[in-house]
């Protein structure tokens, strides 16, 4: 239901930036999602562990840590390249809040990524609120890449990192779960974002009103449900 709306995402070496931009307007509504990864082995031609998800534990090894820390956003996943970053000496899943200001910036933004690989890297990038606001390209053969900025925190929203290894047969690259930033009063959200996914809420509702089920009950449950996310997304498509 969501339509790939750029030509340049048709293509298999740009297909995964189809799928970041629709999880980009998610976090820009102010939902707390973390990367995760599957390989669909059995499903899709690509071996058991072709994707996969990385989480950073604080303390041993166990089944509902690795979890508590994968829903804690603590992850980056890839199918390649191994990558870390930092806002502020906050890792994927922390948060930094600055208080309201009116005549300055609230503060400083110290950003720090890194990503390994033993393909050769293409670029790494920054990402604030789901556009690319940094890039180091590889000039040459490189398996490694970082950079470093800093910028002043003028509203809330959220930093992420991806890489990409220069484009093959397949398409390799990673992605971090975001580091939230906080700023005063303000929420962060991008209406314009709530406005599509809105869209996509009421396709649903209209093709739930139109397609056979089971039983009336069904189709009222069904209705229910996505009604209960239009509420949500439209409220969130007049936030400021």
């Amino acid at each position: 239901m969501n339509p790939i709306e750029k030509p340049q995402y048709a293509t298999p070496a740009n297909a995964p930036l189809w799928a970041m931009d629709l999880y980009y307007k998610f976090l820009n509504c102010g939902f707390k999602l973390p990367v995760s990864a599957g390989t669909a082995s059995g499903v899709k031609p690509v071996p058991l562990g072709y994707d996969r998800v990385y989480v950073k534990l604080s303390g041993p090894f166990s089944y509902d840590g690795w979890f508590r820390a994968l829903k804690a956003g603590r992850s980056f996943a890839t199918n390649g390249p191994i990558l870390f970053l930092t806002v502020n000496g906050n890792e994927p899943g922390g948060s930094i809040v600055f208080p309201a200001t009116k005549e300055r910036p609230a503060g400083r933004l110290k950003v720090h990524a890194e990503v390994t690989s033993v393909g050769d890297l293409e670029r790494l990038e920054i990402i604030w609120k789901g556009q690319v606001v940094k890039t180091v390209e590889a000039s040459s053969t490189a398996q490694h890449l970082s950079l470093d900025f800093e910028v002043d925190a003028q509203s809330s929203g959220w930093f992420a990192a991806r890489a990409f290894e220069r484009p093959t047969e397949t398409v390799r690259f990673a992605h971090t779960s975001p580091v939230y930033v906080k700023v005063g009063g303000t929420s962060g959200v991008v209406a314009e974002d709530a406005k599509y996914l809105l869209g996509l809420i009421e396709q649903q509702i209209k093709f739930c009103e139109t397609s056979h089920f089971r039983s009336e009950a069904d189709r009222q449950a069904m209705l229910a449900f996505f009604k209960k996310a239009e509420a949500v997304y439209t409220r969130l498509a007049v936030a400021h």
